[in-house]
């Protein structure tokens, strides 16, 4: 139906098996040189906390974490996008940090971009620094040297 031919193999998505005799195993992935490492996600692919969604405690990870629900806790990942109807209370540590819903707390970060509807409310120590118009910030903004 509709051009695509059936097949009942497992979803191409998932599993690669075009490198299979290169010598490279599944390295370039995140995944291991055992046979049937395939299988694992690509880790470009974002992590996300969807709107309705609560999570108390920490998170730690490598990657992108998008954050639509609410989390009070640490996180500490490479890049976090706080959505505008996102919400993060707490400590967080990571390359990037984008805010266009709502944070509360301490944060490190190398970037920090807060959007025209966001709100921030604690401290946080950046190295490059865009806010645009009517951002809400309460608190202290902190160039690292």
């Amino acid at each position: 139906m509709f051009g695509k031919p059936k097949n009942n193999s497992v979803d191409e998505d998932f599993v690669d098996s075009s490198d299979a005799d290169d010598g490279k195993g599944d390295t370039q992935r995140g995944g291991s040189d055992s046979a049937g490492a395939g299988f694992l996600l690509d880790r470009s692919k974002p992590s996300v906390i969807s709107e309705g969604f609560t999570l108390q405690g920490d998170i730690s990870a490598k990657g992108v974490l998008h954050v639509e629900g609410f989390i009070k806790g640490t996180v500490s990942t490479d890049v976090v996008n706080i959505g505008p109807r996102g919400a993060i209370e707490g400590q967080v540590t990571s390359k990037s940090l984008h805010v266009k819903g709502a944070f509360v707390g301490t944060a490190v970060c190398d970037e920090l971009f807060i959007a025209s509807k966001a709100r921030v409310v604690g401290r946080i120590t950046y190295r490059t620094v865009a806010i645009q118009r009517g951002a809400l910030i309460e608190g202290e903004l902190v160039h690292a040297a």
